[in-house]
């Protein structure tokens, strides 16, 4: 699928070393975009993404930790200077970092993982702000069925702070319509990224597919093409909104 609207626009992607990201990255480099290919630790799969990227379109790497305000300021300053503005932003970058019970959960934990998952897309979504209100541009964050079901086992602060990401897409959208920015979020189901794999054992994993009505646990390209769908002018009258793309794993009147 082309979105003809989609040909040179500015696009971060923040957390595209690994799964969802990198096929979001290269799904936008499809469409002819400028690509931010942004990582935290692994140089390595941030620079493969890159690669990826500049075999259809063009973009650059950056760095930063997003927990941190000073490296975000910087990484956005950074992609603007390169890219000459920004037109959309994924906050993609998140992670359960390991499985803790409520009960044994270190407050350390707890910081970390809404650090990881909320504050991030603040951080970012706060510093494009200016930029974005020159391109009337649009954002979109990547949350969770998590946030709505609770998790399984050892995920519950994963979940509240993806619910949080939630609620503050749509507190997001009310107070960014007035400049002509949209804001909306994907949340995916069961992928099968790294994630998954480090998070999931093989067994789980097949019981969730056979749960799923569609019968399959998501891929990667999956939540790509609904991000993409959201940033292009496909979705110029939706704001506030989230995409749930978990093959009916969870669903809603």
């Amino acid at each position: 699928m082309i979105y003809e609207d989609l040909k040179g626009k500015k696009v971060l992607v923040t957390g595209s070393s690994s799964g969802i990201g990198v096929a979001t990255a290269k799904m936008f480099a499809q469409q002819g975009c400028f690509v931010g290919v942004h990582y935290f630790r692994t140089k390595a799969g941030g620079e493969k993404t890159l690669e990826e990227v500049k075999k259809l379109s063009d973009g650059c790497l950056l760095a930063a930790d997003m927990r941190d305000k000073e490296q975000v300021v910087r990484l956005i300053k950074d992609f603007v200077k390169q890219a000459g503005g920004i037109d959309v932003l994924v906050n993609n970058a998140g992670t359960l970092i390991e499985r803790q019970d409520f009960a044994d959960a270190t407050t350390e934990y707890y910081e970390d993982v809404f650090a990881t998952n909320v504050k991030s897309a603040f951080l970012a979504s706060q510093a494009a702000l200016e930029e974005l209100k020159k391109s009337k541009g649009c954002i979109v964050n990547i949350g969770s069925v998590a946030g709505h079901n609770g998790g399984a086992k050892g995920s519950g602060l994963y979940s509240a702070a993806k619910a949080a990401v939630a609620t503050m897409t749509i507190a997001m959208a009310k107070e960014f319509a007035p400049f002509g920015i949209r804001v909306n979020s994907v949340m995916p189901g069961l992928i099968e990224t790294r994630f998954h794999e480090q998070f999931s054992t093989a067994e789980r994993r097949k019981a969730v597919a056979k749960q799923t009505p569609l019968g399959r646990n998501g891929r990667a390209e999956d939540i790509a093409k609904a991000i993409l769908f959201l940033a292009s002018n496909a979705a110029e009258f939706i704001t506030g909104e989230y995409i749930a793309v978990n093959g009916g794993l969870y669903m809603r009147a």
